[in-house]
């Protein structure tokens, strides 16, 4: 790969789901955060963060181990997502054996029904030590997903990895399907797997593909696009997983996102509830809050 250059969006307009300039495209969610003058704390009552609330739920929900031999309980907590310092800031408290959960991060749009679009966001990941997760995401469900995720340096058979995927990624025998994940190793002397820096991550979702970018240079390409009507997600996250997360980070992990831009169609009817998430059951409500 040859060495790439950070290209920061540029955003034409701030705040909640407006037309696109598009013609492609008849919808679009733009999030720049460093028009925030103030740190906002308290995302669903602050004033400040209303164009936010109206574009994106907060996910506040238990995800307790399947099986406790292989993972731990986590919880996605709504105080873990602010904005600070014109970013906005998803955290991954830090964990040691014996405590009761993960406090964990994530966000989701509130439309249900998103279809072929091109989603880009801007973000960095400091303060691991140990597994964590940062994903961005576009998802249907677990067989109709598109993943851009970072496993930071710890105990998973993944570990310190950047990894695109488009799912499903295994066939019906559990073998992985040739071509769905393009994974590579991070490398902090390398610009472009330097996850303390700012990069820009970027899927094109089309009826024939699905392309992946970095920093704006094609890195993947799969030919199997999932059917359209999911949503959008960010999230920050550990379960202790060997095959995946490893064992969560001892200190607090954080995501700093800069900038969310997506433009989009619709499929014809939203989803009554969100997918499932993950493997939990649980379901999205209207009110800003997955439980």
């Amino acid at each position: 790969m040859a060495s790439l250059v950070l290209m920061l969006l540029s955003v034409i307009t701030f705040g909640s789901l407006v037309a696109s300039q598009s013609d492609e495209y008849t919808h679009s969610i733009v999030h720049d955060f460093s028009t925030y003058k103030d740190n906002v704390d308290k995302l669903l009552t602050d004033d400040k963060a209303k164009d936010f609330r109206n574009d994106w739920q907060l996910y506040d929900y238990w995800q307790r181990a399947d099986n406790p031999t292989i993972r731990v309980d986590a919880k996605y907590d709504h105080e873990n997502v602010r904005i600070k310092d014109g970013a906005l800031i998803l955290e991954q408290k830090g964990w040691k054996e014996g405590d009761d959960k993960v406090s964990m991060a994530g966000i989701q749009s509130q439309l249900l029904n998103i279809g072929y679009g091109t989603f880009t966001t801007v973000f960095k990941v400091t303060g691991d030590d140990g597994g964590s997760v940062a994903s961005f995401f576009w998802y249907r469900d677990d067989r109709a997903e598109i993943d851009v995720e970072i496993v930071t340096r710890g105990t998973s058979l993944v570990n310190d990895t950047m990894n695109w995927t488009t799912h499903p990624s295994l066939d019906d025998l559990g073998n992985p399907i040739f071509g769905a994940t393009v994974r590579v190793p991070l490398d902090p002397k390398f610009n472009g797997t330097n996850i303390r820096e700012y990069h820009e991550y970027r899927f094109d979702y089309s009826k024939d593909n699905v392309k992946y970018f970095l920093d704006g240079t094609l890195v993947h390409e799969d030919l199997r696009p999932p059917l359209p009507g999911g949503n959008l997600q960010l999230k920050l996250w550990a379960d202790g997983n060997m095959w995946w997360s490893g064992k969560p980070s001892a200190t607090t992990v954080t995501m700093s996102v800069q900038n969310i831009t997506a433009h989009f169609n619709l499929t014809e009817e939203p989803k009554p509830m969100a997918a499932r998430s993950w493997w939990t059951g649980y379901w999205c409500d209207y009110d800003g809050l997955c439980a």
